[in-house]
């Protein structure tokens, strides 16, 4: 007893804040609505060019399993997205039907709280198959294009959108030309350089091969390794929310 009146005020602190932990607890759940958006990696897409699970799935799995999510959508990436045909998306707010309820994509984008991104291998593929005489010169100009794209795209997403961007880099690969896999390269430099994206660089996982598609023709990750990008951006994630805590 001596002791408990010799501590009660520290007791009392312990209690009060064992209780406001606790309500935060039990209130603080599935209140994440997350989109993911962009091409076939944004989708998942599988050795076959199926639609299957992808890092964007297992990134959802996980806030589910933290009774975080409120809601989630990849319904507005498609194989063939590409940062123009994602701008005219948004501009002209695109809608989809998904569920038995209709998205359109200017909301879905102000209501998101996560958002993740990865778009840019088509316009480079799109732009390199057009340019006769391919140079290193040619190429820089193709990057410098596709760039300031990229950067007005971010930009347009930013009026609805207030946090940063998760952006999923890209990798080198065999299924790549020379040319292709020098851009993909120097176009993550410029893609981590925008102060409104958060890069998840992906180069140093998929050296590891036994984490790519068994299909020698596609470039795509396997199930492993969409898991793999997927704890690369829960890493992040965790990270960030320790800093905020500390």
């Amino acid at each position: 007893m001596s002791f408990v009146k010799k501590h009660y005020k520290l007791i009392i602190l312990i209690l009060v804040i064992f209780i406001i932990y606790v309500i935060f607890k039990t209130t603080n759940h599935n209140n994440i609505t997350y989109t993911a958006l962009g091409d076939a990696y944004a989708l998942g897409v599988d050795s076959y060019e199926r639609i299957d699970y992808g890092y964007s799935d297992y990134f959802k799995d996980y806030l589910s399993s933290q009774h975080e999510l409120k809601f989630y959508t990849k319904d507005f990436a498609t194989k063939e997205m590409s940062i123009d045909k994602l701008y005219s998306a948004i501009i002209t707010n695109k809608k989809v039907q998904s569920s038995n309820k209709k998205l359109n994509l200017k909301e879905i984008i102000r209501e998101s709280d996560v958002l993740t991104l990865t778009v840019g291998i088509n316009d480079l593929l799109y732009k390199i198959s057009i340019t006769p005489n391919l140079t290193t010169e040619k190429l820089e100009k193709i990057l410098q294009e596709v760039n300031f794209s990229f950067n007005e795209l971010i930009e347009l997403i930013k009026q609805y959108y207030p946090n940063n961007i998760y952006f999923i880099g890209y990798y080198e690969s065999n299924f790549y030309n020379k040319y292709l896999n020098y851009s993909v390269k120097k176009l993550n430099k410029l893609i981590s350089e925008n102060p409104h994206i958060i890069f998840i660089s992906t180069e140093e996982l998929f050296k590891e091969k036994s984490y790519l598609t068994s299909n020698p023709n596609l470039p795509y990750p396997n199930s492993r390794g969409y898991k793999e990008i997927a704890n690369l951006i829960i890493k992040n994630l965790n990270t960030k929310k320790k800093k905020i805590i500390t």
